[in-house]
């Protein structure tokens, strides 16, 4: 809907009517050409229907400015008013025009369907090729991926077998004190000892979240060989 404001009034084309015929407002104090580029500025926006409603309503505005002008009897205040109707009217030609444009352009496109465009031409000379050939012609330019893994030199068994001859002489130690060098023997050291907690070799206590972690050595003094002692970790572990 048209929205028209000027000092005094912010409303419909229609409250704005309704308001001059009350006598809230006066029709001589109505800015014609400022609401009727205000409407000119909204009405592509509306319907058809609600277009055809707008120009009698600017048209009653228009004629109520005219007759408060027309009571004025003076002749300098006529010659104003004639200029000034003047440019009222053509104000109106050229809204009723543009409704009349716009009626138009709306029911010549409600008549047009949507086409899709036409395909893009394709180059005889290129017969499609199936995934096969295609894979066959790029295999020259790949490259092969080798991936060299190290072998594991440091695992459980190695790791428990350090760890054991070291308790062996301490009988408990905190986890750090371990001869672990580096962080990936550490890792598998700390695998062997959960697994010899659960057999009954180690016993591991821990004050604290996140706190140092003791390990204590509970087989007896004699042992069985490493070896014999990780075999016996793995039986129990199946």
């Amino acid at each position: 809907m048209i929205h028209l404001a000027f000092p005094g009034f912010s409303g419909t084309p229609l409250q704005l009517s309704e308001a001059v015929r009350r006598g809230s407002l006066a029709a001589r104090e109505l800015p014609i050409l400022t609401l009727v580029e205000q409407a000119l500025a909204q009405v592509e926006a509306l319907e058809l229907s609600q277009r055809s409603e707008l120009l009698p309503l600017l048209a009653e505005l228009i004629l109520f400015k005219l007759r408060a002008f027309a009571r004025v009897e003076p002749a300098f205040v006529e010659e104003d008013e004639s200029g000034e109707a003047t440019g009222f009217l053509e104000t109106l030609v050229a809204l009723q025009e543009a409704i009349q444009f716009l009626r138009q352009r709306a029911e010549e496109r409600s008549k047009v369907l949507p086409v899709p465009p036409p395909p893009l031409p394709k180059d005889k000379r290129l017969k499609p090729l199936p995934v096969e050939r295609l894979l066959e012609a790029v295999r020259p330019f790949t490259r092969r991926a080798e991936i060299q893994m190290e072998p594991e030199r440091f695992g459980l068994k190695e790791a428990w077998a350090r760890v054991r001859n070291f308790l062996l002489r301490v009988r408990r130690a905190l986890f750090g004190q371990l001869p672990l060098n580096t962080w990936a023997e550490q890792t598998v050291a700390f695998s062997a000892l959960l697994e010899a907690h659960r057999v009954g070799e180690v016993r591991l206590r821990q004050s604290e979240n996140f706190g140092e972690l003791e390990v204590e050595f509970t087989a007896p003094e004699v042992l069985p060989d490493p070896s014999q002692a990780w075999s016996a970790l793995q039986a129990s572990a199946d």
